[in-house]
């Protein structure tokens, strides 16, 4: 498992690379934008029209800003025959801004199996909304609700990040809670940030929060240290 995650981060601090240049040149991906406001199954996305790199490769790639709208959602769930489907990998690359808006959810879950990985690069900004009117607020989430494993939740992003109060980033499990990583030029964590172990003689996971200037140093300062708890901005 550690050898899987340390090899898909190295993709990943790749495919940021790339699109870090993009951003710059503008000759690595097309710069299209992509909004989400249904249900996708990342298998569905992977090497389709909208995906900028072309390729089945695990990896859903936009050369633009991603939004994903009220109602949108990407989950990623196996083609087997077990009912229900086993959860996969959920791996996006973005050359601008990623935004989640209330109502949309990223999910490496189904509640009863064990969660999968969530990795995200951002060449942008990125933003989770709270709630809005009957719409609930963004959501990524890799838990299991049962006595299984959490799947742990990278997001690196080489802008600023923003999560507005009720919104959610939460590899809660019975078992074992996955660990979150979430790193970015600056950070405004309003939302929860969850690793907990729901059951007693559960493991709680490790929560990191990292900004890499001294922009918010002191301005956002989540309550739970990096110990798999709630993370919530002190007050």
């Amino acid at each position: 498992m550690a050898r899987f995650k340390k090899h898909w981060r190295w993709i990943l601090a790749a495919s940021l690379a790339e699109c870090v240049l993009f951003v710059a040149s503008q000759r690595i991906f097309a710069a299209s934008n992509v909004t989400i406001s249904t249900r996708e199954n990342l298998a569905g996305l992977d090497g389709s029209a909208q995906d900028a790199d072309g390729s089945r490769n695990g990896i859903f790639t936009v050369g633009g800003n991603l939004t994903l709208a009220r109602g949108g959602a990407i989950t990623c769930e196996s083609s087997g025959s077990s009912a229900p489907a086993e959860p996969c990998p959920i791996r996006l690359a973005v050359g601008g801004n990623l935004e989640m808006e209330s109502g949309s959810a990223i999910l490496a879950e189904n509640g009863v199996m064990d969660g999968s990985p969530i990795e995200a690069a951002v060449a942008g900004d990125f933003r989770m909304r709270g709630p809005k009117g009957a719409a609930s607020g963004a959501l990524i989430s890799t838990s299991n609700r049962n006595n299984g494993s959490g799947g742990n939740i990278s997001v690196f992003v080489t802008g600023r990040i923003w999560t507005e109060e009720g919104s959610r980033i939460t590899a809660d499990a019975g078992a074992e809670a996955g660990d979150i990583t979430i790193t970015g030029q600056s950070t405004e964590i309003r939302g929860v940030v969850s690793s907990r172990a729901t059951a007693a003689a559960g493991r709680k996971g490790a929560v990191s929060i990292v900004s890499t200037s001294d922009e918010t140093a002191g301005k956002t300062r989540p309550s739970a240290s990096p110990s798999g708890d709630d993370a919530t901005p002190s007050s």
